[in-house]
């Protein structure tokens, strides 16, 4: 299965006939909200610090796909309008291909009598790279080195591209709609047409995202209940996210959540997390894929910390954490 997993790594690097690169999927994206939807930057007014670390087929060794984040966003004030600002720095790599992305973001709440509706935009900079080892046998004089076969091959390759995004949500005590689109521009990696072959170029395709949650009052006023999705596409193939979270006391948390493509269903979720003091937040997921992938690839890993903090304000204030409602 390792051998069938690094071959299909090896085709899609490989393969360049208009491939588009997809945004990297969290499972804790209710928690990371400001960074799967750029409007929210600054909506929940404090300061607030993320880092997810995310672990894809865990168990296929070097190939698998580890996705590492970290952002910072602050309210800000823009001429008396309330907004935010944001930061954003991504690492995403698979086999041999590492995508290293910086993002600024830039958001505006606008109050309204009964909820807020907020617009948000990025721009920032990807650094593509393909770093690729090929093993051959010494002694057998039938086989080409590297630099003796298809030119087309990988080796060493890295390129920066620019990339922009809009968003947009509407937000009320009870539930959250939001809208982002990203890589707009489709920013081309590699161009090869002028090389006389009968290939176009590598680009990051658009990214479109339709998420949402609601909150749904219990009986028993030390619980919440917040389902949540989104809908991911490219307008090529679809990824549905849904999600069920129970919170005890607003400090801890257990959830379940479905990944569902058009042909099946991809996963399934479990999460849970944990108010470790006021303002700081650790959460874990775990992804059981369905897709096959026994050996070794069974299973996704995801860790996400949040803090949230107002160096205006007092100290023992509480905060509200880094989450949906």
């Amino acid at each position: 299965m390792k051998n069938y997993f690094s071959f299909f790594i090896l085709f899609i690097l490989v393969n360049l006939a208009a491939k588009a690169q997809q945004e990297p999927l969290f499972s804790n994206y209710m928690f990371l909200r400001s960074v799967t939807n750029h409007s929210f930057v600054g909506a929940d007014e404090t300061i607030n610090a993320m880092f997810c670390n995310r672990t894809m087929f865990a168990g296929l060794g070097d190939g698998k796909a580890v996705t590492s984040i970290f952002g910072i966003e602050s309210p800000v004030n823009f001429f008396g309008k309330k907004g935010g600002v944001g930061i954003i720095m991504m690492s995403d790599k698979i086999g041999y291909q590492q995508d290293v992305k910086v993002e600024l973001s830039l958001a505006y709440h606008h109050r309204m009598e009964n909820g807020t509706l907020g617009f948000g935009a990025s721009m920032g900079f990807n650094n593509y790279s393909i770093d690729a080892t090929w093993s051959f046998p010494e002694s057998d004089a039938g086989y080409y080195t590297w630099d003796q076969s298809d030119e087309y091959v990988p080796t060493q390759f890295s390129t920066i591209v620019f990339n922009v995004g809009v968003g947009a949500y509407y937000e009320t005590p009870k539930y959250y709609i939001g809208f982002l689109a990203s890589n707009l521009n489709r920013g081309v990696i590699s161009d090869v047409a002028n090389s006389g072959a009968e290939y176009e170029y590598l680009y990051y395709a658009a990214n479109f995202d339709l998420s949402g949650a609601y909150n749904i009052e219990l009986p028993d006023p030390l619980f919440d209940l917040k389902p949540s999705f989104v809908l991911r596409t490219d307008l090529a193939a679809y990824m549905l996210d849904l999600n069920a979270t129970i919170f005890y006391k607003k400090r801890y948390w257990a959830g379940f959540g479905l990944r569902v493509s058009p042909a099946n269903i991809a996963s399934f979720t479990l999460l849970g997390g944990t108010e470790l003091v006021n303002g700081l937040n650790v959460g874990y997921a775990l992804d059981i894929n369905t897709n096959g992938m026994i050996n070794g690839g069974a299973t996704s890993h995801e860790v996400v910390i949040t803090y949230s903090f107002n160096i205006d304000t007092k100290r023992d204030m509480k905060y509200k954490s880094v989450r949906y409602l």
